[in-house]
């Protein structure tokens, strides 16, 4: 299967703000006076997982749109979002179980591609599609 432009472009957008989330994460335990380097470790483990897991989302909806059949593209996306999941509660018992990485700083990173995804609306970097009855048009309101 062919990676979609799209989904690197996304992917892309993802990763450069888990990179920026990530420095100010570094930056917030730094003047808090907690900083260390399973901090710096755990924030590699969480940010990293964060990108690969929406890589992993992004392959897997694109492979689902592309299936013709609507019960099969379902049934790979409930698949896949399970596994991913599964795979996220790895990442956070492996993050705690580690000595040397600070679970902490391995989980807030797990919620930097929303961040990113929010960021980038507020700045109007990103704006969802628009649904049909709001694209305007003839009809009357």
């Amino acid at each position: 299967m062919k990676i979609q432009q799209a989904t690197k472009r996304e992917t892309l957008h993802i990763a450069l703000g888990t990179l920026c989330f990530s420095a100010v994460l570094q930056l917030a335990f730094f003047l808090l006076g907690r900083w260390e380097p399973g901090v710096l470790w755990g924030n590699l483990l969480g940010g990293g997982y964060a990108v690969v897991n929406f890589f992993a989302l992004g392959l897997t909806v694109q492979k689902m749109a592309a299936d013709p059949n609507e019960k099969r593209g379902k049934l790979t996306m409930q698949v896949s979002y399970t596994l991913r999941m599964l795979f996220t509660v790895f990442v956070v018992v492996l993050a705690i179980k580690l000595p040397g990485v600070y679970w902490p700083a391995a989980v807030i990173p797990l919620f930097f591609p929303r961040l990113t995804i929010l960021t980038m609306q507020l700045l109007g970097m990103y704006k969802p599609p628009r649904a049909e009855n709001e694209k305007g048009g003839d009809d009357p309101v």
